[in-house]
């Protein structure tokens, strides 16, 4: 779709229209774990401030951390849940302390499937398409049954229609990363023999039908946006390529989606999707952040092998800037719906590249806004702030403490 060239020279600044939605400026705060909820995961003055200050640097468009939306859904401790009508009145105070700042607000929507510790969320078990070992935390899950998966497609949208009410712009449903939705895709993690496994088209069925179910609660004029990988980066396991992907962003694009954010990789992949400077992060993990769920043997022996995980993470996936831009040109190509890139982007000049060159309609930052909340205004000002060195210590105790910028290097006033 992109079509910034023939509009200013920078492009990152221009405004764009996601669905009926009009956005300042082609720049989006991508989905993080914040942990700033409380354990049940309601909104809390910590979550308010935390967005609010991004909003207050002029981000246009934000999308929250993934929401959980039943028990199952549920990846971390102190995320944000939409489960419950219980839930509205602190989403609409977090929807309106955006929206003071003029900038916009989306909902992520996730089920977190076989990733994640089911200790750490008071559960003994996970959920996934198929009984496929996640070797990344040790979790074998159990396959969910029908009537689970009918439930789960409307627990979904009871969800969207509770950020609908609360004041929100849009959701979006995470359909990548290895979670429920991209383990249905995925044949690797999808080894059913029901309707809901086998060809491309029975993969589909639980994005299909969990898209269909959320239009009919909010209607044809809500906004509804899909995170997709690019690549499910998955060598010598059955993964999704990036054409079969496009494939199915294109048929979510007839299905009437609005946009699609382009990212890669399973946890299994070696966390591809988060690439970084590895250093510090397994232990800081195993130590601080949700190794600490896990069993005695696998935390200790994390501990004691992080130095050689960190170097395997480093090799998998080091840090570069615009790491997603490949895929993201091929899903550009082929969809009509503003196309949104994700990864390790930092800089103005990267960015307003990516969008000149015609590879992405608009680009998405997670941490480097945590390091900076109002990297939008410094870039659009030409002032330089805090800049994100991509050292993953924000996300090592992701669900155990909140995501701040702990560099000492970085961390200053954002005027």
């Amino acid at each position: 779709m992109a079509t910034t060239s023939a509009q200013t020279d920078s492009g990152l600044f221009d405004p764009i229209r996601i669905g009926q939605l009009q956005l300042s400026g082609r720049f989006a705060k991508s989905a993080t774990v914040e942990t700033r909820c409380t354990v049940d995961g309601y909104v809390t003055n910590e979550l308010i401030d935390f967005y609010e200050e991004i909003a207050r640097g002029g981000t246009p468009l934000i999308i929250s951390g993934a929401a959980s939306y039943n028990s199952y859904s549920r990846g971390v401790a102190h995320q944000i849940s939409v489960d419950h009508d219980d839930n509205i009145e602190g989403l609409k105070k977090l929807a309106d302390a955006v929206h003071r700042h003029g900038s916009r607000m989306f909902i992520q929507i996730y089920h977190t499937s076989r990733q994640a510790i089911p200790a750490g969320v008071g559960r003994t078990e996970a959920q996934a398409p198929s009984k496929v070992w996640e070797p990344t935390l040790g979790v074998m899950p159990r396959p969910m049954t029908l009537t689970e998966i009918e439930q789960t497609i409307e627990d979904f949208a009871a969800a969207a229609e509770r950020c609908q009410k609360a004041g929100f712009d849009g959701i979006q449903i995470h359909a990548a990363h290895g979670y429920l939705i991209s383990a249905f895709l995925t044949p690797h993690t999808n080894r059913r023999k029901d309707k809901y496994g086998g060809n491309l088209s029975n993969r589909m069925r639980l994005l299909l039908e969990t898209y269909r179910a959320v239009r009919r609660r909010v209607g044809p004029d809500f906004p509804v946006i899909m995170k997709l990988n690019g690549s499910d980066e998955l060598p010598f396991r059955r993964g999704m390529s990036t054409s079969e992907l496009v494939t199915v962003a294109k048929m979510m694009e007839e299905e009437g989606l609005d946009a699609v954010e382009i990212s890669a990789g399973h946890y299994e992949s070696g966390t591809t999707f988060s690439r970084a400077r590895w250093k510090g992060f397994t232990k800081t993990m195993a130590t601080e952040g949700a190794g600490k769920n896990m069993s005695f043997l696998r935390r200790n022996a994390m501990r004691i092998f992080a130095p050689l995980v960190d170097t395997f993470f480093n090799f998998l996936g080091g840090y570069q800037e615009g790491f997603n831009l490949n895929y993201a040109s091929e899903f550009t190509k082929k969809l009509n719906i503003p196309v949104i890139c994700v990864g390790g982007f930092v800089h103005k000049s990267a960015m307003e590249k990516a969008l000149l060159d015609g590879d992405c309609d608009m680009i998405s930052v997670a941490r480097g806004l945590i390091a900076d909340p109002h990297l939008y205004k410094h870039m659009k000002e030409d002032r330089q702030g805090p800049v994100c060195l991509h050292c993953n210590a924000c996300l090592a105790v992701a669900g155990v403490r909140p995501a701040t910028c702990t560099n000492p290097k970085l961390i200053a006033p954002s005027g």
